[in-house]
């Protein structure tokens, strides 16, 4: 079965507010595991909007990572990150 990515970029106006919801979103990823493929390492934004901060996470299916993403405790998180961050988050499914 083809694995589910979330990936997020992010630019942090709050460092405070921001930590926050980080530790709130984490508290809700738990039950799901997800992998972190990647976490704001060395990058070039080639084209498009340029953001601080870039995550992808890896989940066993494209429908769990949906189900992370609009579970009730994330959706709890993301309204915390509404003041601290703003960005774009994109689920996709995997080729294999």
């Amino acid at each position: 079965m083809p694995k589910g990515f979330l990936i997020v970029h992010l630019s942090i106006s709050d460092a405070h507010a921001y930590a926050i919801y980080a530790e709130a979103a984490g508290d809700a990823m738990k039950s799901f595991s997800p992998k972190v493929i990647a976490s704001s390492g060395r990058y070039e934004n080639l084209e498009g909007e340029a953001h601080d901060r870039h995550v992808i996470f890896e989940f066993d299916s494209f429908e769990e990572a949906k189900r992370f993403y609009q579970s009730a405790g994330y959706q709890a998180a993301k309204a915390l990150r509404a003041t601290a961050a703003t960005g774009n988050s994109v689920l996709l499914e995997g080729t294999s």
